[in-house]
């Protein structure tokens, strides 16, 4: 279904989730891909990293990309994510080490085999207002991919109706709340966004462990150097990390703030309290409900 408002703003909903064009033209191209990502062949060592677009997706990617890899860190590169969702990724997914596939699809539409298999699996999430607030700053920046017009009063309604990017929040974390429950010897680390940036050391110090591997406090410091903001922005910055994600003249729109409560700078007190009313309906029993881990 083609939803479209006065702003040019244009999105295509396809089972509960949300697509720009001109990221897929069709409903027929999102199934395929639906089916694309459902059938992923696994390769023993994947890690699974399953997050809400602008939860941190990308500096956790970085994170276990130099966790993951055993040699030494300093002449190594940043990685940028290849989402499955968008990407045929078997062959650009290829790195020292073992596999990162990057996904914002909910459990349903997520590889089978990697499942099946035992693969390892990350969930991330993050305080939704931050959340929020990151991807309207995205769309705002990224026009080559979304003509995006829309006032912030106008985007925090569709963000709470999910008709954003990949769809609702809250029915995305809401989906792997009934997995859980469902299957609750599933193998998943879940990490909230607050708790990496507030105590890294030790949220790395989990993610270690999760994934078998047995590095060093020193060797985790160096890990979170590597993992600066500062030195992420360098890599692409100069040119010798690739982005997809640019504005229309081909700058880089990856990095900004990444800092806890941003909101508050966009946030008006009624918008804060209608938020809040939602996150409380919409997650009330629920893990990912953020104020529960703060």
């Amino acid at each position: 279904m083609l939803f479209e408002d006065d702003n040019d703003y244009k999105i295509i909903e396809v089972n509960g989730l949300a697509f720009p064009i001109p990221f897929f033209k069709t409903e027929e191209e999102i199934l395929q891909r639906f089916l694309y990502v459902k059938n992923f062949p696994y390769k023993a060592g994947d890690v699974l990293l399953c997050s809400c677009p602008k939860t941190g997706t990308h500096w956790l990617t970085n994170l276990l990309h130099y966790l993951m890899y055993d040699g030494q860190l300093d002449d190594m590169l940043s990685y940028q994510p290849y989402l499955v969702d968008f990407h045929d990724i078997e062959e650009e997914v290829q790195r020292n080490g073992r596999r990162i596939i990057s996904s914002h699809f909910p459990p349903k539409h997520l590889p089978v085999e990697h499942f099946a298999k035992g693969g390892k699996t990350i969930l991330l999430f993050r305080n939704p207002k931050d959340t929020a607030v990151s991807m309207f700053h995205m769309l705002r920046k990224q026009k080559i991919y979304v003509n995006f017009k829309l006032s912030w009063d106008t985007y925090l309604k569709y963000w709470l109706e999910g008709k954003i990017p990949m769809g609702s929040y809250f029915e995305y974390y809401n989906s792997w709340q009934k997995e859980l429950n469902k299957r609750p010897d599933l193998d998943i680390l879940i990490v909230q966004y607050e708790d990496l940036k507030r105590d890294s050391l030790h949220e790395l110090r989990r993610i270690k462990k999760y994934l078998g591997l047995h590095h060093s406090d020193e060797r985790l410091k160096a890990v979170l150097n590597k993992c600066s903001l500062e030195n992420l922005k360098a890599d692409v910055d100069s040119g010798e990390v690739k982005t997809r994600l640019t504005d229309e003249k081909g700058i880089s729109i990856l990095f900004r703030k990444g800092i806890i409560g941003d909101w508050k700078n966009h946030f008006t007190v009624a918008q804060n309290q209608e938020f809040e009313a939602i996150v409380n309906e919409k997650l009330k029993n629920s893990i990912f409900n953020y104020k529960l881990w703060n």
